[in-house]
């Protein structure tokens, strides 16, 4: 059924990359397609500077080595991306003469922030659609600054809007991810003997793999039986040899690990919603996991999950032991 008004909707992004928050954009931008309106995300062939006004060589490698890909058209986007049924544009330049009048444009970082707040109202309703408080990895004095821009902002959780409320003064509309249940389900959960436990790798600090290792290798000691899996875009972080490493698995692949795995560690100190998570309880992997982000509002601690405390990742082992004990029967 078709709206009753077809909407120009422009998404602009700071790079095209296979992560959880590009994810959720080419969710929404297909889930607005398929409603009948007309969208368009745009992403740079130089990806935006997130350390605008500081010198940072891998950076800048990073963005020249996409430049000389795009100018030569090579892997525009990656293999294994997510489905799209909207249109992409590559643009040297994203400003008023390359950007369509629409009715609504969407910024989805706090550099494409910058640009969206720059264009003429033309472009229609302005948007920002935070996913998290971009703090790594970015100049932290323009990241804050975003978050006051006369945007309408729109976060993915109860926590991101206070965190903005209480640092910025800046308030914003909630709306929690959704998750793809025609991907991620698991409607036959068989427990195995003996258990599987997953894990993420992540080069980033904040997300801890190393505490998820930690908590691997104690519970190998006391369970020796028991299996691990680890994913991720690279392995960052050395792993006992008994950890099966799967890199780069697409949607399908990962939903499988979700499915064939008993637990799932989440050692992350902070996050903006945490995807994994509730992927991973949608596939019926028991989840034990710090309590950040949007996770106690889609978990309920000792009901659906396990929650920890951030502060003490001592925690994280007590999870496994008790979904354990619990396991024993099944």
């Amino acid at each position: 059924m078709l709206p009753d008004k077809i909407m120009r909707i422009n998404f602009i992004v700071p790079e095209i990359s296979r992560t959880g928050g590009m994810r959720i954009i080419f969710e929404y931008a297909n889930r607005l397609t398929e409603r009948g309106h007309n969208v368009i995300l745009y992403s740079p062939n130089i990806p935006f500077n997130s350390f605008k006004g500081m010198i940072k060589p891998y950076f800048i490698k990073h963005r020249v080595n996409k430049a000389k890909s795009n100018l030569f058209m090579k892997n525009r986007i990656p293999e294994n991306m997510f489905n799209k049924l909207f249109d992409i544009e590559h643009l040297w330049l994203i400003n008023d003469h390359t950007v369509r009048d629409a009715d609504a444009t969407i910024a989805t970082s706090w550099t494409s922030a910058y640009v969206v707040d720059k264009l003429k109202d033309s472009k229609g309703k302005k948007f920002y659609f935070i996913q998290g408080y971009e703090e790594w990895d970015s100049n932290i004095e323009y990241a804050d600054k975003s978050y006051t821009l006369p945007l309408q902002r729109i976060t993915v959780s109860k926590y991101l809007k206070e965190l903005l409320l209480e640092k910025f003064n800046s308030d914003s509309e909630v709306i929690l991810n959704g998750i793809d249940f025609k991907v991620f389900n698991n409607p036959d959960k068989i427990f195995k003997k003996p258990k599987q436990i997953l894990f993420t790798d992540n080069l980033l600090e904040f997300k801890k793999t190393v505490n998820a290792i930690a908590t691997v290798k104690s519970l190998k000691l006391k369970y020796p039986d028991l299996k691990f899996k680890c994913f991720g875009i690279e392995n960052y972080h050395p792993l006992p040899e008994y950890i099966d490493f799967i890199k780069d698995p697409d949607d399908e692949k990962i939903a499988e690990l979700y499915r064939e795995s008993d637990i799932f560690l989440f050692p992350v100190l902070h996050e903006g919603f945490g995807l994994p998570p509730s992927e991973a309880m949608a596939c019926k992997c028991a989840l034990v996991g710090n309590s950040v982000a949007a996770i106690p509002e889609f978990a309920d601690n000792m009901v659906s999950a396990v929650l920890t405390s951030p502060e003490n990742p001592d925690e994280l082992l007590k999870g496994p032991n008790i979904f354990w004990t619990m396991m024993m029967n099944w």
